[in-house]
Order: C-alpha cells, then structure tokens, then sequence
C-alpha cells in the first residue's frame, strides 16, 4: 500500500512539473539541456550492462538513451547489405533533475558499441565512453535462429479486414530470414479455436522459407475446434509422416511432442513439448500428461551434454517471492496481471519444475501472457531469469501479432494489434547465446530486450 502511494505521488508530481516545463514556469527551463549522467557497473565482465545509471539535468521530463558507434552515432548493424538499426536502450525521468535506473540482469552492451549517447527530444544532451574493459568481445557466432509466439490466426483483424497474423507471420519470418536464422522455433498458440484454416495458414506461409519452422501447440490451440488429425496434417511439416525430415530425432508416441536438432544447429537441440489440455486454475487441471514428462526426462538426460532449447507454451510462476512476478507475468499497480499461468503445486507442474531445476544446460521458453518486452519496467524478471535455482534459465517470449501492455494504474491491458509485433533473433556462440528482442513492424532491434545467457 505504501508503495502504491508513492507511486500514486509521484505520478501526480510528475504531471504538474510537465505543466510547469511546458508553461516556462520551472526554474532553470529554457533551451540549454546541461545533463549530466553516470554509471556504476555492476561487474567487471566485458560486454555486460548490467548497471546503475544515475542522471541529473537542469531539464525535468523524459531522456532516452541510446548505444552509440566509434563516431558517437546511433549504433546499427550491416545485415546482407541492410542496415538495421537499435531502439534505445531505456528511457530515464527527471523530476527536480534526477533520475536513476537499475539496468535489467543478463541485459548486453552489443558488439560495436562504444558511447552511451542521450537524447532530450531529438537533442543529444550526453554522450559518454563505455570504459574500454566493459566492451563486447567481438565473437564469431555458430549459428542463429528466430524465436516466436502466439500468432493467432482468425483472431485480429486489419482495418481493412485481413488477417493480422497474414502480415505479422510474413513479416516476422522475412526479418528472420535477413539474418540467416537456421530455424525459427514458437511456443504455441498458432490458431484461435484449433481451427484448421489457421494451421494451414500456419503451412502456407512457413513453407515459403528455407528453414524449418516448428512448434509446440497453446492452449487456444486446443480449443473447441482442435483435432489432432488436422494438427498432423499441416503442422511442422516432416515431422510426423512416416518419412521425416533431417533433422527429426525422435517424436512422441504421442504424436504432438519432437525433437530437432540437424548439422545446422551444430549439436544444439530443440524439444517441443505440447499442452494436451487448456484448462488453467485447479490443482488436477494438468496441462501435461504422465506419459509426456517420462518422455520429456527420457529427452533431458540423453541431450544433458548438448544445448537445449525447450518449447512449451505457458510459463512457470516464479518459485519464491511474488508468484507473478516471475518470467512471463507482471503485476501493476492496481494488482492486475495474467491470470492464465500454469497451476501452481499441481502433480504435473511439480515435476516439470523439478524437471528444470535438473538441468543448467536447458533455456526454457514459454509465451502465452503477450507481455510487451518492455513492460519489464514493471517486473525486472518479466522476460529472462534463472531465479538463482542453478537449473534452466527461463525466457519469456511476446506476442508476434498482439503484445500486451499495461499502465501502473490502468485495469486489465491493452492489445497492440497491428501496431506492434515482437520475437527473439538468437545469435549462438560456443559458450552462450546472445537474443536479441525484435521489432518486426519497424524492422528494428530492441536494444532494452536485449540479453545474454551462459549455456
């Protein structure tokens, strides 16, 4: 309640000293932004930003912060003769100027970033040199590959009537395929209803790629309309015919759950565990079955000596503390989060989570809650944290047709259909993987979502 207060104060001060900056009224308002702005690693690891940064400014209102190049420009990359380019990394608010931030775990400073750069409007008021030991070694990656979720076909529409997932599934995979990606893993929820124009949709559209791209079903896949035959039939194509694609190292005897891991992948394995069930909020409300996590221990001990990739589409709440404050959820100031997360204390919720805690060579990615990226402003851990259990690192991955977000004080959320569309773009290395969160309606990389984890 305390805190609630206090944001509630805050809040109401930040509007009246807007009021104040924009009528001229505040003292020392005027055009000359002095700015000045400072930061505290955490560690001394290169490449790392995790940090406190602490900025004090004659200006109250709202700075943004970017990586800058050698030249003190906003940092881009070069892909296959693209540039693309990196959102800012945060975003800071001066009231009676000044402001601190407490930069997310596991957040990178990206190769070739050399400057700090802030901007004030479209003014840069700061610039500052990344101390030369915390640069980004420059690394040669093994591979790449995309990561998305709940796509949903037949469920958004378009102004002028079309299917939101037509575009946002094209888009995501063509940005996708610009960097070369291996493969493009989801974690579900690829239809509304389980109707089978969606998977087939789901089969048009992927089978216009290079790569394969494969996924476990959500729980709106299981919905009224769900047959298995029809999930089969157009879903992750090579997979459950009796000839496989390469690559298919074992499939369930219950038809849904596969392994993957082909030359490409360079000894990285992919499993992709399905919910049999949609049912949420009761102990016996099992979304795995006995069967499938035998077979899911059977697949974590034969790979315990590879990288693997585990696919599943609801998240875990978090194990101590808040349980919606955990990977995948959030909890705003009204109280308000995702209430559709996986049962906590249920037979089969126990033993998946023990499951995890077995295996430190395991990143574990789950979606379901569309949370926007950046809605970890509200819960640090929102899109990546091991909780310091020493087993699988947990990753949250968003919306690529409807990211959610929420305000401090606002009841439920809000949808962002069409108006944004988010994944991972995954760059592998010998000893950890570095994802990078993506805009795919602006084609931009999000420098905030930005992560690397040791596996």
């Amino acid at each position: 309640m305390y805190e609630a207060l206090l944001r509630i104060f805050a809040t109401i001060l930040s509007m009246i000293m807007g009021f104040l900056n924009m009528t001229g009224m505040f003292p020392g308002q005027g055009n000359d932004y002095a700015v000045n702005t400072t930061v505290a690693y955490y560690n001394e690891e290169a490449g790392s930003a995790d940090a406190l940064i602490t900025m004090t400014g004659t200006a109250d209102g709202i700075y943004t912060l970017y990586w800058g190049d050698a030249n003190g420009n906003k940092l881009t990359t070069e892909v296959n003769g693209k540039t693309v380019s990196y959102s800012a990394f945060a975003e800071m608010e001066l009231v009676f100027g000044k402001a601190q931030l407490d930069i997310p775990d596991y957040t990178i400073i990206p190769q070739d970033a050399e400057h700090i750069i802030v901007y004030y409007e479209d003014t840069m008021v700061d610039r500052l040199a990344i101390p030369e030991h915390k640069l980004a070694e420059n690394e040669r990656k093994t591979y790449s590959y995309g990561v998305l979720s709940d796509l949903h076909f037949n469920r958004y529409d378009m102004e002028n009537g079309s299917d939101v997932a037509d575009h946002t599934f094209v888009n995501a995979l063509q940005f996708l395929d610009s960097f070369d990606v291996s493969i493009v893993a989801m974690s579900g929820d690829i239809s509304t209803d389980g109707e089978v124009e969606s998977f087939q949709s789901f089969d048009r559209i992927s089978s216009q790629f290079d790569f394969p791209v494969y996924t476990c079903t959500g729980n709106h896949d299981l919905h009224a309309k769900y047959k298995l035959e029809n999930w089969q039939a157009y879903m992750n194509r090579g997979v459950y015919g009796e000839e496989k694609a390469d690559g298919v190292l074992n499939v369930s005897d219950n038809g849904l759950d596969f392994v993957y891991g082909s030359a490409a992948t360079k000894g990285d394995v992919y499993i992709f565990l399905s919910q049999t069930t949609n049912n949420y909020g009761m102990l016996f409300n099992a979304l795995l079955a006995d069967k499938q996590l035998d077979w899911l221990a059977e697949q974590l001990e034969t790979y315990k000596d590879n990288r693997v990739y585990l696919f599943f589409h609801t998240f875990l709440n978090a194990p101590v503390g808040n349980p919606m404050m955990g990977v995948g959820n959030l909890v705003n100031n009204l109280g308000w989060f995702y209430p559709l997360f996986y049962t906590q204390g249920a037979s089969d919720e126990v033993r998946f989570r023990n499951l995890l805690r077995q295996y430190d060579n395991v990143v574990f990615y789950s979606g379901h809650s569309h949370w926007a990226y950046h809605m970890q402003s509200m819960n640090a851990q929102l899109n990546v944290s091991d909780y310091d259990e020493g087993g699988a690192t947990y990753v949250h991955v968003s919306s690529v047709s409807s990211p959610r977000t929420t305000e401090g004080f606002q009841i439920l959320w809000s949808g962002n259909d069409p108006g944004m569309s988010e994944g991972y773009l995954v760059d592998v290395y010998e000893d950890h993987i570095i994802l990078y969160g993506c805009d795919f309606v602006n084609g931009e990389l999000l420098a905030y979502a930005a992560y690397r984890i040791d596996v």
